[in-house]
Protein backbone atom coordinates (compact mmCIF):
# COMPACT_ATOMS: atom_id res chain seq x y z
CA UNK A 1 0.00 0.00 0.00
CA UNK A 2 1.46 3.44 -0.66
CA UNK A 3 1.65 6.71 1.13
CA UNK A 4 -1.90 7.93 -0.19
CA UNK A 5 -3.96 4.63 -0.07
CA UNK A 6 -2.97 4.63 3.67
CA UNK A 7 -3.42 8.50 3.92
CA UNK A 8 -6.73 8.03 2.64
CA UNK A 9 -7.11 5.11 4.88
CA UNK A 10 -6.27 6.89 8.00
CA UNK A 11 -8.89 9.84 7.33
CA UNK A 12 -11.53 7.09 6.52
CA UNK A 13 -10.99 5.38 9.83
CA UNK A 14 -11.35 9.12 11.66
CA UNK A 15 -14.56 9.25 9.80
CA UNK A 16 -15.63 6.84 11.32
CA UNK A 17 -14.98 6.91 14.88
CA UNK A 18 -16.25 10.46 14.86
CA UNK A 19 -19.44 8.78 13.55
CA UNK A 20 -19.86 6.49 15.55
CA UNK A 21 -19.33 7.79 18.74
CA UNK A 22 -22.07 8.97 20.63
CA UNK A 23 -22.77 12.55 21.14
CA UNK A 24 -22.57 14.27 25.16
CA UNK A 25 -25.08 16.82 24.42
CA UNK A 26 -25.14 20.32 26.92
CA UNK A 27 -27.10 20.81 28.95
CA UNK A 28 -29.62 23.34 28.79
CA UNK A 29 -29.14 26.66 30.34
CA UNK A 30 -33.28 27.09 30.80
CA UNK A 31 -35.29 23.70 30.43
CA UNK A 32 -39.62 23.45 30.06
CA UNK A 33 -41.88 21.62 31.85
CA UNK A 34 -45.43 20.58 30.77
CA UNK A 35 -48.43 18.43 32.32
CA UNK A 36 -48.10 17.54 28.85
CA UNK A 37 -44.70 16.67 28.08
CA UNK A 38 -42.34 13.71 27.36
CA UNK A 39 -38.98 12.74 29.35
CA UNK A 40 -37.62 12.65 26.23
CA UNK A 41 -34.21 15.12 24.78
CA UNK A 42 -32.88 18.30 26.70
CA UNK A 43 -36.53 19.71 27.10
CA UNK A 44 -35.03 23.39 26.28
CA UNK A 45 -37.44 23.73 23.65
CA UNK A 46 -40.61 25.26 25.22
CA UNK A 47 -42.63 23.43 21.48
CA UNK A 48 -41.09 20.50 23.42
CA UNK A 49 -40.99 20.43 27.38
CA UNK A 50 -40.47 17.45 30.12
CA UNK A 51 -42.81 15.92 32.00
CA UNK A 52 -41.36 14.96 35.38
CA UNK A 53 -39.46 17.64 37.47
CA UNK A 54 -36.76 14.78 38.24
CA UNK A 55 -36.25 14.59 34.81
CA UNK A 56 -36.33 18.51 33.63
CA UNK A 57 -33.67 18.92 36.71
CA UNK A 58 -31.50 16.14 35.49
CA UNK A 59 -31.38 17.99 31.94
CA UNK A 60 -30.78 21.58 33.21
CA UNK A 61 -27.16 22.96 33.91
CA UNK A 62 -26.08 24.10 37.22
CA UNK A 63 -27.43 27.94 37.48
CA UNK A 64 -30.31 27.23 35.20
CA UNK A 65 -34.02 27.74 35.47
CA UNK A 66 -36.83 25.10 34.87
CA UNK A 67 -40.25 27.04 34.08
CA UNK A 68 -43.76 25.13 34.16
CA UNK A 69 -45.44 25.77 31.50
CA UNK A 70 -48.46 24.65 31.71
CA UNK A 71 -50.34 23.06 35.22
CA UNK A 72 -50.14 18.86 36.01
CA UNK A 73 -48.38 16.63 38.20
CA UNK A 74 -44.75 16.37 38.49
CA UNK A 75 -43.45 14.29 40.87
CA UNK A 76 -40.93 14.65 43.66
CA UNK A 77 -37.48 15.24 42.82
CA UNK A 78 -33.79 15.94 44.38
CA UNK A 79 -31.75 18.99 43.83
CA UNK A 80 -27.99 19.00 43.64
CA UNK A 81 -26.48 21.71 42.22
CA UNK A 82 -28.13 25.56 41.81
CA UNK A 83 -31.12 25.85 39.85
CA UNK A 84 -34.60 27.70 40.02
CA UNK A 85 -37.92 25.85 39.71
CA UNK A 86 -40.45 28.48 38.47
CA UNK A 87 -44.43 28.04 38.35
CA UNK A 88 -45.94 31.61 36.92
CA UNK A 89 -48.79 33.25 37.85
CA UNK A 90 -51.93 30.95 36.82
CA UNK A 91 -50.25 27.46 36.14
CA UNK A 92 -51.05 24.97 38.89
CA UNK A 93 -47.56 22.21 39.20
CA UNK A 94 -48.96 20.20 42.02
CA UNK A 95 -45.96 18.24 43.67
CA UNK A 96 -47.28 15.63 45.67
CA UNK A 97 -44.17 14.16 46.85
CA UNK A 98 -40.73 14.95 49.01
CA UNK A 99 -38.59 17.61 47.30
CA UNK A 100 -34.89 17.05 48.47
CA UNK A 101 -32.31 19.86 48.31
CA UNK A 102 -28.88 18.67 48.97
CA UNK A 103 -26.51 21.19 47.69
CA UNK A 104 -22.92 22.72 48.35
CA UNK A 105 -21.94 25.59 50.39
CA UNK A 106 -22.13 28.09 47.26
CA UNK A 107 -25.14 26.90 45.60
CA UNK A 108 -28.61 28.52 45.45
CA UNK A 109 -32.07 26.62 44.63
CA UNK A 110 -35.18 28.70 44.41
CA UNK A 111 -38.59 27.17 44.67
CA UNK A 112 -41.33 29.28 43.35
CA UNK A 113 -45.05 28.74 42.75
CA UNK A 114 -45.57 25.27 43.49
CA UNK A 115 -48.64 23.39 45.09
CA UNK A 116 -47.51 20.38 47.07
CA UNK A 117 -49.66 17.78 48.78
CA UNK A 118 -48.94 14.86 50.61
CA UNK A 119 -51.83 13.48 51.18
CA UNK A 120 -51.65 10.71 48.34
CA UNK A 121 -48.52 9.14 49.06
CA UNK A 122 -48.06 10.45 52.89
CA UNK A 123 -44.62 10.95 52.50
CA UNK A 124 -42.66 12.86 55.56
CA UNK A 125 -41.31 15.70 54.38
CA UNK A 126 -42.85 18.30 51.69
CA UNK A 127 -39.29 20.21 51.30
CA UNK A 128 -36.26 18.51 53.41
CA UNK A 129 -33.03 20.73 53.05
CA UNK A 130 -30.18 18.49 53.96
CA UNK A 131 -27.54 20.33 53.23
CA UNK A 132 -26.25 23.34 51.09
CA UNK A 133 -25.89 27.21 50.91
CA UNK A 134 -29.63 29.17 50.22
CA UNK A 135 -32.88 27.70 49.44
CA UNK A 136 -35.19 30.03 48.91
CA UNK A 137 -39.17 29.21 49.31
CA UNK A 138 -41.51 31.67 47.63
CA UNK A 139 -45.03 31.78 46.81
CA UNK A 140 -45.90 27.99 47.41
CA UNK A 141 -48.51 26.34 49.49
CA UNK A 142 -47.32 22.97 50.99
CA UNK A 143 -49.86 20.80 52.62
CA UNK A 144 -50.85 17.50 54.61
CA UNK A 145 -47.62 16.02 54.47
CA UNK A 146 -46.92 13.48 57.19
CA UNK A 147 -43.54 15.30 59.37
CA UNK A 148 -42.87 18.93 58.28
CA UNK A 149 -44.20 21.09 55.25
CA UNK A 150 -40.25 22.54 55.23
CA UNK A 151 -37.81 20.28 57.36
CA UNK A 152 -33.69 22.38 57.67
CA UNK A 153 -31.30 20.50 58.91
CA UNK A 154 -28.84 21.82 56.81
CA UNK A 155 -25.96 23.00 58.82
CA UNK A 156 -24.42 26.62 57.98
CA UNK A 157 -27.05 27.33 55.21
CA UNK A 158 -29.89 29.96 54.85
CA UNK A 159 -33.77 28.88 54.53
CA UNK A 160 -35.95 31.97 52.93
CA UNK A 161 -39.42 31.38 52.93
CA UNK A 162 -41.79 34.54 51.43
CA UNK A 163 -45.19 34.33 51.12
CA UNK A 164 -46.18 30.58 51.43
CA UNK A 165 -48.81 28.73 53.17
CA UNK A 166 -48.43 25.44 55.33
CA UNK A 167 -51.34 23.68 56.03
CA UNK A 168 -52.38 20.11 57.56
CA UNK A 169 -49.11 18.76 58.33
CA UNK A 170 -47.65 17.78 62.03
CA UNK A 171 -44.81 20.82 61.66
CA UNK A 172 -45.50 23.76 59.26
CA UNK A 173 -41.65 24.41 59.52
CA UNK A 174 -39.10 22.87 61.22
CA UNK A 175 -35.84 24.92 61.73
CA UNK A 176 -32.82 22.67 63.46
CA UNK A 177 -29.10 23.71 63.77
CA UNK A 178 -29.23 26.36 61.27
CA UNK A 179 -30.55 29.92 60.51
CA UNK A 180 -34.23 30.66 58.57
CA UNK A 181 -36.05 33.54 57.89
CA UNK A 182 -40.05 33.34 57.17
CA UNK A 183 -42.08 36.43 56.06
CA UNK A 184 -45.53 37.19 54.78
CA UNK A 185 -46.65 33.71 55.62
CA UNK A 186 -49.05 31.31 57.03
CA UNK A 187 -49.21 28.46 59.28
CA UNK A 188 -52.81 26.75 60.18
CA UNK A 189 -54.20 23.37 61.20
CA UNK A 190 -50.96 21.79 62.07
CA UNK A 191 -49.68 20.99 65.61
CA UNK A 192 -46.98 23.28 65.31
CA UNK A 193 -47.50 26.33 63.22
CA UNK A 194 -43.01 27.47 62.69
CA UNK A 195 -40.83 26.06 65.00
CA UNK A 196 -36.18 26.51 66.00
CA UNK A 197 -35.34 23.19 67.35
CA UNK A 198 -31.58 22.03 68.67
CA UNK A 199 -29.88 24.96 67.99
CA UNK A 200 -31.96 26.20 65.61
CA UNK A 201 -32.21 29.92 64.71
CA UNK A 202 -36.29 31.13 62.80
CA UNK A 203 -36.61 34.51 62.38
CA UNK A 204 -40.87 35.34 61.45
CA UNK A 205 -42.18 38.00 60.19
CA UNK A 206 -45.63 39.45 58.84
CA UNK A 207 -46.83 36.43 59.36
CA UNK A 208 -50.09 34.47 60.67
CA UNK A 209 -50.20 31.10 62.92
CA UNK A 210 -53.77 30.29 63.52
CA UNK A 211 -55.89 26.79 64.76
CA UNK A 212 -52.72 25.06 65.72
CA UNK A 213 -52.11 23.43 68.81
CA UNK A 214 -48.87 25.93 69.08
CA UNK A 215 -48.21 28.85 66.71
CA UNK A 216 -44.62 29.71 66.78
CA UNK A 217 -42.30 27.72 68.96
CA UNK A 218 -38.50 27.51 70.34
CA UNK A 219 -37.82 24.49 71.74
CA UNK A 220 -34.58 22.91 73.23
CA UNK A 221 -34.48 19.63 74.39
CA UNK A 222 -30.81 18.47 74.04
CA UNK A 223 -28.22 21.07 75.21
CA UNK A 224 -27.63 23.93 73.15
CA UNK A 225 -29.54 27.78 72.35
CA UNK A 226 -32.30 27.67 70.52
CA UNK A 227 -33.80 30.81 69.35
CA UNK A 228 -37.05 32.49 67.77
CA UNK A 229 -37.72 35.54 66.67
CA UNK A 230 -41.60 36.78 66.28
CA UNK A 231 -41.49 40.34 64.64
CA UNK A 232 -45.06 42.25 63.38
CA UNK A 233 -46.98 38.44 63.74
CA UNK A 234 -50.37 37.58 64.55
CA UNK A 235 -50.74 34.07 66.30
CA UNK A 236 -54.28 33.64 67.55
CA UNK A 237 -56.72 30.67 67.86
CA UNK A 238 -54.26 27.60 68.49
CA UNK A 239 -53.87 25.95 71.26
CA UNK A 240 -50.57 27.86 73.21
CA UNK A 241 -49.96 31.32 71.07
CA UNK A 242 -45.60 31.44 71.43
CA UNK A 243 -44.24 28.52 73.72
CA UNK A 244 -40.86 27.91 74.81
CA UNK A 245 -39.70 25.23 76.32
CA UNK A 246 -36.44 24.12 77.61
CA UNK A 247 -35.00 20.67 79.34
CA UNK A 248 -31.66 18.87 79.89
CA UNK A 249 -28.20 20.27 80.88
CA UNK A 250 -27.18 23.03 78.96
CA UNK A 251 -30.22 23.39 76.85
CA UNK A 252 -31.98 26.93 76.52
CA UNK A 253 -34.97 27.99 74.66
CA UNK A 254 -35.72 31.59 73.94
CA UNK A 255 -38.54 33.40 72.50
CA UNK A 256 -38.46 37.04 71.52
CA UNK A 257 -41.83 38.50 70.46
CA UNK A 258 -42.22 42.56 69.08
CA UNK A 259 -44.93 44.06 67.86
CA UNK A 260 -47.15 40.95 67.62
CA UNK A 261 -50.49 40.03 68.40
CA UNK A 262 -50.75 37.22 70.10
CA UNK A 263 -54.75 36.58 71.38
CA UNK A 264 -57.63 34.43 71.77
CA UNK A 265 -55.28 31.59 71.98
CA UNK A 266 -57.68 28.52 74.22
CA UNK A 267 -54.65 27.85 77.11
CA UNK A 268 -52.30 30.34 77.05
CA UNK A 269 -51.30 33.02 74.71
CA UNK A 270 -47.69 33.28 76.07
CA UNK A 271 -46.58 29.63 77.21
CA UNK A 272 -42.70 28.86 79.00
CA UNK A 273 -41.65 25.41 80.31
CA UNK A 274 -38.22 24.22 82.55
CA UNK A 275 -37.04 28.08 83.40
CA UNK A 276 -37.05 28.95 79.23
CA UNK A 277 -37.35 32.53 77.91
CA UNK A 278 -40.05 34.53 76.70
CA UNK A 279 -39.15 37.88 76.20
CA UNK A 280 -41.07 40.88 74.88
CA UNK A 281 -39.09 43.32 72.37
CA UNK A 282 -42.13 46.02 73.04
CA UNK A 283 -45.10 46.87 70.72
CA UNK A 284 -46.67 43.47 71.72
CA UNK A 285 -50.39 42.85 72.04
CA UNK A 286 -51.72 40.21 74.44
CA UNK A 287 -54.71 39.07 75.65
CA UNK A 288 -58.27 38.83 74.47
CA UNK A 289 -60.96 36.33 75.69
CA UNK A 290 -58.82 33.82 76.00
CA UNK A 291 -55.18 32.81 76.89
CA UNK A 292 -54.51 35.44 79.11
CA UNK A 293 -52.29 38.36 78.85
CA UNK A 294 -48.86 37.22 81.25
CA UNK A 295 -46.09 35.27 80.30
CA UNK A 296 -43.18 37.00 79.34
CA UNK A 297 -40.27 36.62 81.97
CA UNK A 298 -38.22 40.14 80.63
CA UNK A 299 -38.71 43.17 78.20
CA UNK A 300 -36.17 44.59 76.10
CA UNK A 301 -36.48 48.07 75.91
CA UNK A 302 -37.87 49.15 72.28
CA UNK A 303 -34.07 50.93 70.51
Amino acid sequence: MNGTLIQRAVVVSLLLAVLVVPRVSAQAARVFLSGTGVDTGDCSDAANPCRSLQYAINQAAAGAEVVIVSSGGFGGATITKSITVNSPTGVVAFVGRTITVTIGSSDTVTLRGLSMNGAVFGDLEGINFTSGGTLNVENTVIAAFNGDGINDTAASSKLWVHNCDFRKSPNGITVSGTTAVVENSRASGSNIGMQAVANGILVIRNSVAENNNVGFYANSTAGGSTELVVDSCMSTNNNLGVRSFQTGTGSVATARVGESVVMNNASANLSTSGGSFMISQAGNRIGGATGGSTGFTGTNAQQ
